[in-house]
């Protein structure tokens, strides 16, 4: 095999590698998804890590939010169907509630 066959060769199987790894990290980064229906947060304690986004989808014909009790975020009020998206920016435990219905109460975790 000529040494340009080679390089070739060892350049074709670093590059697959990086394309794997790089499939890897997409798939990981795959939205971590809270439900509101019935009155309640789905799940009611949600484990994240630091650069994860946490989705909030509406699925009641009231309207709701999500509001951390801390003030880490808060959405604006959510329709049926709509959707509210937070970046995960730091580690800790955020109790967070529905600002028009305060009895919905739950917890998201942010692991380093």
């Amino acid at each position: 095999m000529s040494r340009a066959a080679l390089s070739f060769a060892l350049c074709a199987l670093g590059c697959a590698g990086l394309n794997a790894a790089a499939t890897s990290a997409t798939q990981s980064a795959k939205p971590k998804a809270v439900t509101i229906a019935g009155f309640r947060f789905t799940p009611t304690e949600l484990i994240a890590s630091i650069g994860d986004t946490v989705v909030w989808t509406n699925d009641d014909a009231l309207l709701h939010t999500t509001s951390a009790d801390s003030g880490a975020w808060s959405s604006p009020e959510m329709r049926q169907g709509e959707r509210f998206r937070f970046v995960a920016v730091r580690a800790g435990r955020f109790s967070y509630h529905c600002s028009a219905h305060p009895v919905m109460r739950a917890t998201l975790v942010v692991r380093p």
